[in-house]
């Protein structure tokens, strides 16, 4: 009997984690040659999430948290700058253009990482000067 709920509790843990998983994957904007890559680098080389444990699942998690993707539970997301607000606006903007493919933070955020020397992949880790030099690079592609 003790045996039998056991296993139904790692059952129902193995399901949740890859249910996570699978959110990190569509939230972070991951195709599906990445999301395999990543699942090979930290689960032994396992490229389906059938296939891992748990213990690899939870790495793969702690990964996408470590990559961006927001802990449940956690501590909220700060509210945007004004700054920040007018890089998504503006980002927004071009989306509804048909400049940009994905409209989401992540596409955003990829973009700055592009843009930026030091690679910055979070809006907090922004400088005012590269707040500024962002917004104004975002300006001139939408003037195209």
């Amino acid at each position: 009997m003790v045996s039998a709920t056991l296993t139904a509790a790692r059952a129902a843990q193995h399901a949740q984690l890859i249910r996570q998983i699978h959110t990190a994957k569509r939230d972070l904007g991951l195709d599906d040659d990445t999301y395999r890559l990543t699942l090979a680098r930290f689960a032994a080389g396992k490229t389906s999430s059938k296939d891992c444990s748990a213990a690899e699942l939870h790495a793969v998690v702690e990964h996408f948290h470590d990559s961006g993707w927001p802990r449940a539970g956690g501590a909220r997301q700060k509210p945007l700058s004004p700054r920040q607000k007018k890089m998504w606006a503006l980002w927004q903007t071009l989306a509804d253009q048909g400049k940009v493919r994905n409209r989401r933070m992540a596409g955003l955020l990829g973009w700055i990482a592009g843009q930026t020397d030091n690679q910055v992949q979070r809006l907090e880790w922004l400088t005012p000067a590269q707040e500024h030099t962002l917004i104004e690079s975002l300006k001139q592609w939408e003037a195209r």
